[in-house]
């Protein structure tokens, strides 16, 4: 079984993307009823905190879920291929989408000058912040990302970081906020991201057996 924070809201509800508000309700009741606080086969395996944090996760992958534009919005964040589209993805206004329904805007910028081959690291992004003279708070405010997170990104503090869709949602809006190409530099950055998290994953798979 995955780890709980690689599992997508479709995992989590065990339905298919395809699944129709019906059936997604009908998953959700199922998931409330395995996961009920009272259950003692549940706690016989899951601590407190552990109890708790699924329960949110299910409960936030119905409020997502069960409402056809969050889900639409979700959706259309997917990644096409690779094991990130089997990762829960980041809120909307995470991505960039307002409740509204808008995206975040982007500024009209001229192009930086630097070195195409470069990776786009922690420090690279932050420079290019900086040679735009735009505030970590100003990003935070229009794309309503935590600046926390924000300044986790340019240190790199990976540990400090979310689940990889989250940041990969986190860096495209990131980027589009100081005029560089998102795709471009959410692929370099998680690169990095991916490799950091390896020897974790090691790790517990090696926990397991």
């Amino acid at each position: 079984m995955k780890p709980l924070d690689e599992l997508s809201h479709y995992d989590l509800l065990e339905v298919h993307p395809d699944a129709s508000a019906e059936e997604v309700e009908r998953a959700y009741r199922i998931a409330c009823a395995s996961y009920d606080p009272e259950s003692v086969a549940f706690y016989s395996i899951y601590d407190d905190a552990e109890a708790r944090t699924i329960r949110e996760r299910i409960d936030e992958a119905w409020r997502v879920l069960s409402d056809p534009e969050l889900r639409s919005a979700y959706d259309a964040a997917l990644p096409a291929e690779g094991p990130e589209a089997e990762v829960p993805m980041p809120l909307e206004i995470a991505l960039g989408f307002e409740p509204g329904g808008g995206v975040t805007p982007v500024p009209d910028l001229e192009p930086l000058d630097e070195d195409p081959d470069t990776p786009f690291d922690g420090p690279r992004l932050r420079r290019s912040r900086l040679h735009r003279g735009i505030e970590i708070e100003h990003i935070a405010d229009i794309t309503k990302i935590n600046p926390s997170y924000l300044r986790f990104i340019e240190d790199e503090r990976f540990d400090d970081l979310p689940a990889p869709v989250y940041v990969r949602g986190f860096v495209c809006a990131y980027a589009r906020m100081v005029g560089l190409d998102a795709e471009q530099v959410a692929t370099s950055y998680m690169e990095r991201f991916n490799e950091s998290r390896e020897p974790v994953q090691r790790g517990r798979g090696g926990a397991r057996g």
